[in-house]
C-alpha cells in the first residue's frame, strides 16, 4: 500500500501536534504528515524533498487553477477557521478545497485521504502508458511489449518512439509530416503502417529521434486521439527514448509513467538527477505519475515478467 507524504503548515503548534502525532500513529491510513509553522518552511523542504499535498492555514501563495490549488507544483488545501464559506463568499470547494480544523480528526484524516487519492469514480475505456527511463540497458522495451501484450480487451498498440528504430525502411514514412501538417490523411496513414509483430500490433512513428524532436505537446495529443479513434486498442504504450523528448511535458499527457530502474549506484545517482530536474523545471507533478519497477532480463512472454506486471498491477490498483 501506498503511503502518502502531507505537509501540515499551521502556527498553532499545539494544535497541529496533536493531529500529527494522531496520524502517524495510526499508519493503516496510509499517510504520514510532517509539520511546518511556515511556507518558507515548506519550499525548503520541497528543493530536496517531495508532498503528495499540502495542508496550511496560509494560502496567499497558492496557485489556483482548474484543478484545483498549488503550491510548487503540489497540491494545496486551505486549512480554515471556518466551518461554513462566509457570507459574501463564492467559493467552489472544488477548485479551491478547504479542510475545517476543528471538527473531529476522523472527518480530518477523511477529507486529506479524499484529496491526495482522487478516486475516480468511472474509469476511462482505454489506458495510455508511457515507458521511460533516463537509463540504458534496463529492460525498457521488453517492459513495454509485455504491457501491451497483458492487454486482454481489444488488445494494446506498441508505438515505438525510441532514439533509434530496427527497421531502416521506416525511414521514408511520412507520419511526423501529416501529424504537424494537420493532414486528414493522418488516421489511414497511421493505420496502414501499423503491423503485426509477434503477436501483437506495433506502430513505430520515426526511426531516428532527430524527426520527433519536433513532436509539440499538442501534436502527441493528436497522435493519441487519432490512435484510439477507430476503437481498436483498449491499451497504447508508447516506448519513449530521451532523445525525443523536445518537451517533457510531453510525459504529463500519460496515464502512467513506468520507470525501469536498476540497483547499481551510478543508475542511483542518474534518477535523482533526473528528479532535481523535473523540480526545476516545474514539473514536479510528474513525479506522482511516475512508477518505477525493477525488469529482471527475462524475455517479455516469461512467467518471471508476467510476475512483475502483476506486481505493476497491484500496486495500480492500491491507488484507486
Amino acid at each position: 500500500m501506498r503511503t502518502y507524504k502531507v505537509g501540515l503548515c499551521d502556527a498553532d503548534l499545539d494544535y497541529c501536534g496533536a493531529l500529527m502525532d494522531y496520524i502517524n500513529a495510526h499508519r493503516d491510513m496510509g499517510m504520514t504528515v510532517t509539520l511546518f509553522t511556515g511556507m518558507d518552511e515548506v519550499r525548503e523542504y520541497l528543493e530536496v524533498q517531495d508532498l503528495d499535498l499540502i495542508v496550511s492555514s496560509d494560502n496567499s501563495l497558492f496557485s489556483d487553477t482548474d484543478d484545483g490549488s498549488f503550491y510548487m507544483d503540489v497540491k494545496a488545501c486551505y486549512l480554515t477557521d471556518y466551518r461554513q464559506t462566509p457570507v459574501g463568499w463564492q467559493i467552489d470547494k472544488n477548485r479551491y478545497p478547504s479542510i475545517y480544523k476543528y471538527q473531529r480528526v476522523e472527518l480530518i484524516c477523511a477529507e486529506i485521504r479524499a484529496l491526495i487519492s482522487e478516486k475516480k469514480d468511472v474509469r476511462e475505456l482505454h489506458s495510455i502508458y508511457a515507458v521511460y527511463s533516463p537509463l540504458g540497458r534496463c529492460g525498457k522495451t521488453r517492459l513495454a511489449k509485455a504491457l501491451v501484450q497483458d492487454d486482454g480487451v481489444r488488445g494494446g498498440l506498441y508505438v515505438s518512439a525510441q532514439d533509434f528504430g530496427e527497421d531502416p525502411d521506416m525511414i521514408d514514412n511520412n507520419l511526423l509530416y501529416l501529424l504537424k501538417s494537420g493532414s486528414p490523411e493522418l488516421e489511414e496513414a497511421l493505420s496502414s503502417e501499423i503491423h503485426l509483430e509477434n503477436g501483437f500490433h506495433s506502430l513505430c512513428i520515426s526511426p531516428i529521434y532527430m524527426d520527433m524532436r519536433d513532436v509539440t505537446v499538442d501534436d502527441m495529443e493528436r497522435l493519441k486521439a487519432s490512435l484510439l479513434k477507430p476503437g481498436k486498442y483498449t491499451t497504447l504504450v508508447f516506448d519513449l527514448g530521451s532523445a525525443v523528448l523536445s518537451d517533457m511535458r510531453i510525459l504529463s499527457g500519460f496515464d502512467k509513467i513506468y520507470m525501469p530502474t536498476l540497483s547499481d549506484d551510478v543508475s542511483i545517482r542518474k534518477i535523482s538527477v533526473f528528479e532535481k530536474m523535473l523540480k526545476d523545471m516545474g514539473l514536479r507533478s510528474l513525479m506522482t505519475k511516475i512508477q518505477k519497477v525493477y525488469i529482471p532480463d527475462v524475455d517479455e512472454n516469461s512467467s518471471e515478467m508476467e510476475r512483475v506486471l502483476w506486481k505493476i498491477k497491484g500496486q495500480d490498483e492500491e491507488e484507486y
